[in-house]
């Protein structure tokens, strides 16, 4: 199990987007949060793709998520995360 920290300024352009949003994308930031939370407390160095030396990032709609994963800390940074405008599917999901 990891430990996840996040910055303020990791975070600041996912709260503008939370910000402006409407509900239906609101809802959808908090799934994905939730969905990143749990995928990276567990196994975090198997998730998204790598980067530039330890760095990794991580898809999930309507997010993108820069992390690094220090093994021997068992801690993961959020270095950046952000909402992308994608659409909404007939189901009110984002795709």
């Amino acid at each position: 199990m990891f430990s996840v920290y996040r910055t303020n300024e990791a975070q600041g352009p996912l709260r503008a987007a939370w910000e402006q949003a409407g509900s239906a994308l609101r809802k959808a930031i908090l799934q994905a949060t939730h969905e990143v939370d749990q995928l990276l407390y567990n196994q975090p160095h198997e998730q998204g793709e790598s980067r530039c030396g330890h760095v990794r990032i991580l898809f999930p709609p309507p997010l993108r998520i820069f992390f690094e994963v220090e093994h021997d800390k068992r801690l993961v940074t959020i270095l950046r995360s952000w909402a992308f405008r994608a659409r909404e599917d007939r189901d009110g999901r984002w795709e």
